[in-house]
């Protein structure tokens, strides 16, 4: 089937990375369509094997070209971002598919860099003569941070080792403050060899495909739905098209997509691009987990953070504090109570930009004092669902031991597993030392379809999988502002509420409602959106330039399914 869907891709374009081009390794002066990476009319599948080692080196300069690049990154010692890591993994071709074996953020020795690596395609064609040809998706994710730069790299290959020069390019991102176009050529060694697992990592990868969720064009939701008009989902009078990675709506199980643009055409992977989560994990993973946490030992949320942070127990300012208050950005500890002033102030480079626990603790626990009881009032600070993943750790490392992790033992293996969800999103970013704290407030790789089946499974499942209740069902109910007593706090603007990890908007005013309609929605740094409509349907998208706005994609779920009465 992916063959299929990328033969159709590909037919409308004349091939400029040719067999002899990438035998040759020269040229390439500009960045090209994406549709070179795709295979052509005539694609078969390949007579020729591939299983075993290919190894990249750098050959030559690379091409550059910042399009909005912070200057301060730069200057921050990022001087390489031109260049890709170090690249050395095993792969296995199955089909018409090309699947790496280690999935995931792979760190290295790279001063900007990580490297993901996502299942591409292989085939071959009447112009290649003999050699088969790799496609194959990567991402590069900055250390540290959950910057994602999307890329596409191809080679020829035979099943006895012979190799050409392996061409790349990164044309998209999510990231607000560096954006760029890179390409080039690396060398290339393939080292066949028979790879132990391969067999599991051929069956894991066709149950994750099986597992995604039916995918449709937005457009046809006009057919699908009378009425519908799938130009209000994803519109650019809400979301700017040059700054949008990709969007979808779901309804009624099925996905409907508005594919993967680039600045230099559709990206070939759409169904495996790496997205970040930012703040998204404030809700997915510190809200999820304290809700799991409740469900399988009640109470939890009113644990106090002093009992399990040692570095928040030093004097009284954590007094009182609970699990739950930290959850809702409202510990009482702050500077200024201003919308977002404390979390864009300079000073919180000292929690984002050290690698090691013990920095980014110290910071969380003693940068802000009390000003209020806790409870009382929203502040927003990442740092403060990083003393709460600090917390959980410890809570679940008493109940499970100490070799416990939440974020593995509490959501990746009981519920994100079960969930289907895809092999990048069982790793997130954690401190580089011996502590391995997760993040906890951002620093998950997803791609669109995990993004559809989690909020499925809070707004349409209600928390089970399959028959089992596998949440609190108090609070998801608060988080979905399901119970009008327990609204949450109101988070900057009038209007907006924060609760267990999760926003909400009034959305009465804006869709012309008789009544209150309080909207629950995901939100993530530069321009993230995921919103759970009360008509059980999910509106997303990926942005990074600085758009927040949906209430026009909610008026037409509205439209199609109505849950707001005129």
């Amino acid at each position: 089937m992916l063959l299929v869907c990328a033969l159709l891709a590909g037919e409308a374009h004349s091939r400029e990375l040719s067999r002899a081009v990438l035998l040759g390794g020269h040229g390439y002066e500009r960045p090209i369509d994406l549709g070179e990476y795709t295979p052509p009319a005539d694609a078969r599948s390949p007579s020729q094997r591939f299983e075993g080692r290919l190894t990249l080196v750098r050959q030559g300069r690379n091409g550059f070209n910042p399009v909005s690049v912070d200057r301060s990154f730069l200057d921050g010692g990022h001087h390489d971002v031109g260049s890709l890591p170090e690249f050395d993994f095993d792969f296995v071709a199955d089909g018409g598919n090309f699947i790496p074996v280690r999935r995931g953020a792979i760190p290295g020795r790279h001063s900007s860099w990580e490297m993901i690596l996502e299942p591409g395609r292989v085939w071959e064609s009447t112009e290649d003569a003999g050699y088969a040809r790799a496609s194959l998706p990567f991402t590069l994710e900055e250390r540290n941070e959950n910057c994602m730069h999307n890329g596409v790299l191809t080679f020829l290959f035979r099943s006895n080792g012979s190799v050409s020069h392996a061409a790349w390019q990164i044309s998209s991102e999510t990231c607000m403050y560096q954006k760029f176009d890179a390409w080039g050529w690396l060398a290339a060694k393939y080292t066949p060899r028979a790879l132990e697992g391969a067999d599991r990592v051929v069956a894991a990868f066709r149950r994750e495909v099986a597992a995604r969720l039916p995918v449709r064009p937005i457009a046809r939701l006009a057919m699908d739905y009378a009425g519908a008009v799938p130009a209000n989902i994803g519109a650019a009078s809400e979301v700017s098209p040059e700054n949008l990675t990709t969007y979808g709506f779901v309804i009624d199980g099925v996905h409907y997509t508005g594919g993967c643009p680039t600045r230099h055409g559709e990206y070939p992977f759409c169904e495996a691009l790496d997205l970040p989560s930012y703040s998204l994990a404030k809700s997915m993973v510190a809200g999820i987990t304290l809700m799991r946490l409740e469900h399988l030992y009640p109470g939890v949320a009113q644990a106090l953070i002093r009992d399990y942070v040692p570095e928040c127990a030093t004097d009284h300012r954590w007094d009182g504090v609970t699990f739950a208050n930290t959850l809702d950005m409202a510990t009482g500890l702050y500077r200024s109570s201003a919308d977002q002033a404390d979390e864009n102030a300079a000073d919180t480079s000292r929690f984002f930009f050290p690698a090691d626990h013990a920095h980014k603790i110290r910071f969380g626990c003693r940068e802000y004092t009390r000003q209020v009881p806790p409870g009382k009032l929203w502040v927003y600070h990442t740092s403060d669902t990083y003393v709460l993943g600090t917390a959980l750790n410890a809570y679940v490392r008493r109940r499970l031991g100490p070799a416990a992790d939440f974020y593995r033992d509490i959501l990746a293996k009981p519920l994100w597993e079960r969930l289907a969800l895809s092999p990048p999103a069982s790793v997130t970013r954690r401190t580089y030392d011996r502590e391995a704290q997760p993040f906890t407030g951002y620093g998950l790789t997803l791609h669109a379809d995990d993004i559809a089946k989690l909020a499925l499974y809070l707004v349409a499942s209600g928390g089970h999988i399959g028959s089992a209740e596998t949440l609190d069902p108090q609070m998801l109910g608060a988080a979905l502002q399901q119970r009008p007593g327990d609204r949450g706090l109101q988070a900057g603007a009038v209007g907006l509420r924060y609760k267990n990890g999760f926003w909400a908007y009034e959305a009465a005013p804006a869709l012309g409602c008789a009544g209150e309609v309080w909207i629950p929605f995901m939100s993530g740094f530069g321009g993230l959106q995921v919103v759970l409509m009360p008509n059980r349907t999910v509106y997303y998208y990926v942005s990074d330039g600085g758009d927040y706005h949906w209430a026009g994609a909610a008026a037409e779920s509205n439209r199609i399914r109505r849950f707001c009465q005129p």
